[in-house]
């Protein structure tokens, strides 16, 4: 299973929230970003949380700054809302693109970005909650899209999305473990490679998650020294 480190970022800022509110400053992306290439994570995801709330981008100059050093595949979003957006990134060194909000916001533009940059360079991110069958959300949380979780896995496999990433909202930053409950649906979609994250607590995890789902992605219990790529490594073997 790969072992992914996504970093939230505002302007030059790592950021941390907690069920995706309260965002907390912590640190210079760029360190953070080279620390986890050096200690041998797998692969990297930058995203401008909140681009979709208030309308802006994940900065190509930012990318471009961390690629310098880094030689593992990154993925980056936040506020991609239309072809040129992912198209910008691409060419400032990530290797996939990560969409959500368009997805709910303007198909047809999601369409377009997977057809320009290919299936297998684009990410579809899926917020949800455990409440109300996993109801799925978009916008950092704030907005319904009227799915359940697996209505929405379906949507985003229909419009060609090489991958997915299922973040719970519910355990989003609380070290509360990664859910469990979603296990009997991603096992109706073992044709497309599915990613979780949202809260991780332990490497102890990944010995469950590890033959149902291609990666793990994680971000608080990193960024605050809970575990090291080390621990996630030695649990993966």
């Amino acid at each position: 299973m790969r072992l992914i480190a996504r970093l939230d970022i505002k302007n030059d800022y790592l950021i941390k929230s907690v069920k995706y509110d309260g965002v907390r400053k912590i640190g210079d992306i760029k360190s953070y970003a080279e620390k986890y290439y050096t200690n041998k994570i797998d692969e990297l995801i930058i995203t401008n949380i909140t681009g979709s709330l208030y309308k802006t981008k994940l900065e190509s100059s930012i990318i471009k700054k961390i690629r310098k050093n880094i030689h593992i595949p990154i993925t980056g979003g936040g506020g991609i809302s239309s072809v040129n957006d992912a198209e910008t990134l691409i060419e400032n060194g990530c290797d996939k693109v990560i969409i959500n909000s368009i997805i709910h916001e303007d198909v047809s533009i999601a369409k377009q970005i997977i057809k320009h940059v290919g299936s297998s360079s684009v990410v579809g991110s899926i917020q949800y909650t455990n409440s109300d069958d996993f109801n799925s959300h978009y916008r950092m949380g704030r907005e319904k899209t009227g799915l359940n979780l697996r209505d929405t896995i379906k949507k985003y496999n229909d419009i060609g999305v090489g991958e997915i990433v299922l973040t719970n909202i519910s355990n989003e930053g609380t070290y509360s473990n990664l859910d469990r409950d979603i296990i009997g649906i991603i096992d109706e979609f073992k044709f497309i490679p599915i990613l979780i994250g949202g809260g991780f607590r332990s490497p102890e995890e990944l010995s469950f998650f590890n033959k149902k789902f291609s990666a793990v992605v994680i971000s608080s219990a990193l960024h605050y020294n809970k575990i090291t790529v080390n621990d996630l490594i030695i649990n993966n073997l």
